[in-house]
């Protein structure tokens, strides 16, 4: 299948640097010290990876998996460890199609609940398609199970209908940056950093 992705193996995250970066632009007269924000509409994650100690084969394979990538050229697949939710139950779905921007009206939540807060994470479609978005309010959700989301990064495309939200492990689709360096140890220990960005 075309569209399938690799995820990161050996999800043995030492820490992590997590940005949401936006284009925009600012311009400041030499004159009056005005500021013009200049906002070209494209936000991206950024993420800065540090693996925890591996040992022999585990860490040749993790430094497999990282070669094989091919730099820039390859893609993968990363559920960030620090925003799950597991046991979650929920099942939301998008309500409605040609969906765009910051908001998203959705479905299948239970009745007059707040059953996600501000700073919770969701992602969207699967493969090279994943995205994944911080809420930046919380969800309130009316006696139908509906509630319109707000969050960032905005919605590169529009979603279909029924299109399921992930809560339990969001994921977004990496491409690195720059080489993966490895550092080994005694006793045939490696650790790995990555910079990776969202691959768009």
């Amino acid at each position: 299948m075309p569209d399938a992705i690799l995820e990161l193996p050996l999800m043995l995250v030492q820490s992590l640097e997590r940005r949401l970066v936006t284009a925009t632009a600012v311009v400041a007269s030499p004159f009056t010290g005005n500021e013009e924000v200049q906002d070209w509409g494209g936000e991206w994650w950024d993420y800065g990876i540090e693996m925890a100690r591996t040992t022999g084969r585990d860490g040749r394979r993790l430094s497999a998996f990282l070669s094989a990538l091919g730099g820039p050229r390859g893609r993968f697949i990363f559920r960030d460890p620090t925003i799950r939710q597991p046991g979650s139950l929920l099942a939301p779905q998008v309500a409605g199609g040609f969906q765009t921007g910051n908001q998203l009206v959705t479905a299948g939540w239970p009745p007059f609940s707040t059953p996600l807060l501000a700073g919770d994470f969701f992602s969207l479609g699967s493969g090279a398609r994943t995205r994944l978005h911080q809420l930046t309010a919380d969800v309130v959700t009316d006696e139908a199970g509906e509630a319109t989301l707000a969050f960032v990064p905005r919605l590169r495309s529009a979603p279909a209908d029924g299109t399921p939200l992930e809560i339990a492990a969001p994921a977004v689709v990496l491409r690195l940056t720059a080489p993966v360096p490895t550092r080994i140890g005694r006793a045939e220990s490696f650790l790995f950093t990555l910079a990776a960005r969202e691959a768009l």
